[in-house]
């Protein structure tokens, strides 16, 4: 049998040869391709990790409500008072009421626990009185239709109008931020809001809201022209620290009746002001007082001269003894008192458009001729024929103390 020499094969060992080599390398680019893929794979997970975190905790730095550990939470929810802080580093515990410099002694728990009790539904929200400390009555108000404001925002806003002191201002006690809860805490005002001290607080005021006396209760204690007079100056006294010591163009934009509230010696406390800049305008236009003024109806504008207008439709609704129909709850119908004054000046029965109620011998001073007069210059269709807020502090301190001298003599 014939044998092939060796050296015939060798090309053939050669190309076989180096086809494993070939193939060995391959497999070796393959591997070392699938395992950078890996890495890179590892890396950029790493670095999308990375960048959600620092985002997570940048997130919470600006909102301030970054999350503690887990154990760390205190859910005492006692309160913490407010310090000293910057003007642009307003901080707010989780869980915890932020107290003005007379509030504090008690916690967001203990306040949620206390026995509460309803005292109405308002414009933007509901109010409650509540007992702490066993013996301090306070009132809590929870914020309903806020706008989309931080937290930041809010607070700041709210540290802003805790600065605001005044005798015939009520007095901002706390306030609490959640992203589902806002409330507002203050004294109670025992002698109830200014509506009812007028009309009565249970009182059937829709049938006749140009009657006098009409629907009022029968126990009803009634209110005397020298505490109405008190709480025009008072109001109006109030009403002028804003416009003087507030930046908005509406300092307070729902004054109303039932946003006075009087202490147990009928000294008037205004409330409820400076919330425009946190009210979205869509709700604000159907529920603040400002946004029924003559100038937005015609214009849709308001200015500072809008509370003066709302303050003349105040004084009206106090001599008169009738509702406004800015100043009406839910369920009940008010008229237009200026219209309706305007016209009986007009036609010569002014005397018939002041409360029964006050009127001595029923015949009405000159104090009350001189606030009629007030309120109507107060109520002109064109802002620019009011006087200013302080203009009419000023006339309204002259016909109280008019009228003190007039009852010493």
């Amino acid at each position: 049998m014939h044998t092939a020499h060796p050296h015939h094969h060798l090309p053939l060992l050669l190309l076989l040869t180096l086809g494993r080599v070939v193939a060995a390398d391959t497999q070796l680019k393959t591997l070392l391709v699938a395992i950078f893929v890996i890495v890179d794979a590892l890396v950029l997970l790493i670095l999308l990790w990375t960048i959600y975190v620092f985002c997570r905790r940048l997130k919470a730095k600006e909102t301030g409500k970054e999350n503690p550990p887990p154990g760390e939470v205190n859910e005492k929810g006692e309160g913490v008072r407010c310090e000293e802080e910057e003007e642009d580093a307003v901080v707010q515990e989780p869980g915890k009421i932020t107290f003005a410099k007379d509030g504090g002694g008690f916690g967001l728990e203990e306040l949620l626990k206390a026995s509460a009790e309803g005292l109405g539904k308002g414009s933007f929200g509901s109010c409650y009185k509540a007992m702490v400390d066993d013996a301090r009555m306070v009132v809590v108000k929870r914020l309903r239709g806020v706008g989309p404001v931080t937290k930041e925002e809010f607070l700041k806003h709210m540290r802003s109008l805790s600065a605001m002191e005044h005798p015939n201002l009520l007095p901002l006690l706390g306030y609490y931020y959640s992203s589902t809860e806002k409330l507002v805490i203050s004294n109670y005002a025992c002698n109830g809001n200014l509506f009812d001290r007028i009309h009565g607080k249970i009182a059937d005021l829709s049938s006749k809201p140009y009657e006098t006396g009409g629907g009022r209760r029968a126990d009803r204690i009634p209110f005397s022209w020298s505490s109405r007079l008190q709480v025009a100056q008072g109001v109006a006294q109030a009403m002028e620290f804003l416009h003087l010591n507030m930046r908005s163009s509406v300092p307070h934009g729902n004054l109303k009746a039932s946003n006075v509230l009087l202490d147990e010696s009928d000294k008037p406390l205004v409330c409820d002001h400076g919330l425009v800049p946190l009210i979205p305008a869509s709700l604000a236009v159907n529920r603040m007082v400002c946004y029924k003024s003559p100038e937005y109806q015609h214009n849709r504008s308001v200015s500072r001269k809008t509370d003066v207008w709302s303050y003349g439709c105040l004084l009206l609704e106090l001599i008169t003894g009738r509702v406004a129909a800015t100043s009406t709850p839910g369920g009940v119908r008010g008229g237009e008192l200026c219209h309706w004054v305007n016209r009986a000046v007009r036609e010569e029965w002014t005397g018939e458009v002041f409360d029964a109620e006050f009127l001595v011998h029923k015949r009405a001073t000159s104090g009350m001729i001189m606030l009629l007069k007030l309120a109507l210059w107060c109520c002109e269709q064109s802002p620019e024929k009011r006087p200013e807020m302080e203009e009419v502090a000023r006339e309204v301190e002259r016909i109280t103390a008019g009228e003190t001298d007039a009852e010493d003599d």
